[in-house]
């Protein structure tokens, strides 16, 4: 059961969520309640509740001043805080502290008992990670005993940490191989090595996950669960295959987020050619310099989103303005060059006809007919 206590100094709010919630159906058990932080706190290291629910306005001791003292006392106590100030400071300090959810009063008891329950699902998993993570170092414990008894050296993690900054997708199972050579054959066929390892890289692929930002919703359970591993290593074959998925996974989480980055950089490039091209002295530098990255690395990526260079597709729009405009204006040829970006009207017109086969003079005749 978890462990619920509430601080509220409104008798009729507090005795109303007290009294209005069936704790026991819900999974929650009420272990004590206090009308202030001051008179709270005691209690609250004497009961070791799991949740804390505290308002925010009290007369001795306030809310938030409260969850500082119990989040350095009892750092796994979550804490739902109550508000009837809409004050965006409360929350901003309510974050700093590390409160779990921000309710603004009056709450429902179906809105209190859905935040609780979302809290208690993180206590739960937290909780079985915690008894995982038991006995993964009592079987951490048995492996460094059995390191000392083997030739094994180790693989350096930052190996594990380079390959997903920088590996590609066809390399996953190359990788997996090297990485099992390294071990060494008569390592790696020790279940309780073959353990050590997938933990290790999991948690390895876990942290780059979290650094992506990628939420906890839009990962499969295969790939989050730590609970699954063990049923995925009962051979060395099904270990590789188990790895070599999790990383897979975890490479394409990381290709579509830098392309979803780079498809805006490319959308704010072409925003920014399509205002400046006809200026004669636009350059890949400078575009590069405004976007705020190196000249190298845009004209790479640009080539790679569009599928052109950026001097075809600079060319590109400058011809193209250049024939509506012989199709649209009495302009001469010199002028019209001037105005897409060309000062020089030969080199203008040796660029127009190869692009467009024909010199400006003669689409422009042609045009006209």
């Amino acid at each position: 059961m978890i462990k619920i206590f509430l601080v509220e100094d409104e008798v009729i709010i507090r005795h109303g969520i007290r009294d209005n919630i069936n704790w026991e159906e819900n999974g929650f058990l009420f272990v004590g309640e206090a009308g202030d932080g001051e008179y709270a706190y005691p209690l609250i290291l004497k009961t070791e509740p799991d949740i804390l629910i505290t308002d925010v306005r009290m007369p001795f001791m306030d809310g938030l001043e409260l969850s500082r003292l119990v989040k350095k006392a009892l750092p796994d106590t979550k804490i739902i805080i109550l508000s009837g100030y809409d004050e965006f400071d409360y929350a901003k300090e309510a974050i700093k502290i590390g409160i779990n959810d921000y309710l603004l009063k009056p709450v429902s008891s179906s809105n209190l008992i859905d935040a609780l329950k979302k809290v208690a699902d993180t206590i739960k998993e937290e909780r079985e990670k915690s008894k995982l993570l038991e006995r993964y170092f009592v079987s951490y414990e048995k492996y460094t005993e059995f390191l000392d008894k083997t030739d094994y050296s180790g693989v350096d993690r930052k190996l594990i940490e380079d390959f997903l900054k920088l590996g590609s997708l066809e390399e996953c199972k190359t990788f997996i191989e090297e990485y099992f050579c390294a071990v060494g054959e008569h390592n790696y066929k020790s279940l309780l090595l073959r353990q050590y390892m997938t933990m290790d890289i999991f948690y390895c692929v876990q942290e780059f996950l979290k650094g992506l930002k990628l939420k906890q919703e839009d990962i499969p359970e295969q790939k989050k669960d730590i609970k699954l591993i063990p049923k995925s290593i009962n051979t060395v074959e099904s270990t590789k295959t188990y790895l070599e998925e999790l990383f897979l996974f975890a490479l394409t989480v990381r290709d579509n987020i830098s392309n979803d980055r780079y498809g805006d950089l490319i959308e704010e490039a072409k925003k920014y050619i399509a205002q400046h091209f006809q200026e004669s002295d636009f350059s890949l530098n400078k575009i590069a310099v405004e976007i705020g990255i190196s000249a190298s690395y845009f004209s790479s990526i640009f080539k790679q989103k569009t599928g052109q260079s950026f001097v075809e597709y600079l060319t590109k729009m400058r011809i193209e303005k250049a024939c509506e405009l012989l199709k649209c204006t009495t302009l001469r040829t010199a002028e019209i060059g001037e105005q897409v970006g060309y000062h020089d009207p030969h080199y203008f017109s040796a660029t127009f006809k190869k692009v467009m086969g024909q010199s400006p003079k003669d689409y422009k005749n042609d045009s006209n007919r």
